[in-house]
């Protein structure tokens, strides 16, 4: 079954056609979420909510502007953003693992020191998405964590291919400095 099957069932009364489509894309759009730096409870609320949101408004969707799969992620897109400048407004936290601050499980793990930086190194690569600019994090995350084509990258951020490739290019230059420094 294809989306626009399932979306003119749904629109036809048979809500039970728009389960379909959250099974088909509950994943990829938490992996989406999940790489815009949000903790895996926030990334599943906005989920919840992106879906509940695309429910709705099912009737102004146009299969003629965008797919599905764009439309939906547009609407995770500005969720993601709308929560990341709520938590830049919010006082920083450090973010402590148990496992990697307790002896026991230490003295349990083979090698609790490479999994101690790799804890490390994941956290600073997360931050340093996090602190990219709105309009080149979202481009990484769509590119590298959704693995969209430019064309849907495009269509997805209102612009053309060339400036998609000029942001990704951008973004990636920008990371790249920022966990350069953070090694230092």
């Amino acid at each position: 079954m294809d989306d626009g099957f399932l979306i003119r069932q749904v629109l036809a009364g048979n809500r039970d056609a728009f389960r379909f489509l959250v099974v088909r894309y509950q994943r990829p759009v938490f992996r989406f979420l999940g790489g815009f730096g949000l903790e895996p409870a926030t990334a599943e609320e906005l989920a919840q909510e992106a879906f509940l949101r695309a429910y709705r408004n099912l009737g102004s969707y146009d299969a003629c502007q965008a797919t599905f799969s764009s439309w939906l992620f547009t609407i995770a897109k500005h969720l993601a953003l709308n929560e990341t400048a709520r938590s830049r407004r919010r006082a920083p936290h450090v973010e402590w693992q148990e496992s990697a601050m307790d002896p026991r499980a230490r003295a349990a793990a083979p090698s609790a020191h490479e999994t101690l930086e790799k804890t490390e190194r994941r956290q600073r690569v997360r931050q340093a998405i996090h602190d990219l600019p709105e309009l080149l994090r979202g481009v990484l995350v769509l590119a590298y964590v959704k693995e969209l084509s430019m064309a849907d990258i495009a269509a997805i951020e209102c612009c053309s291919v060339g400036t998609v490739k000029s942001r990704i290019f951008r973004g990636k230059q920008l990371l790249r400095a920022t966990l350069a420094e953070s090694e230092d």
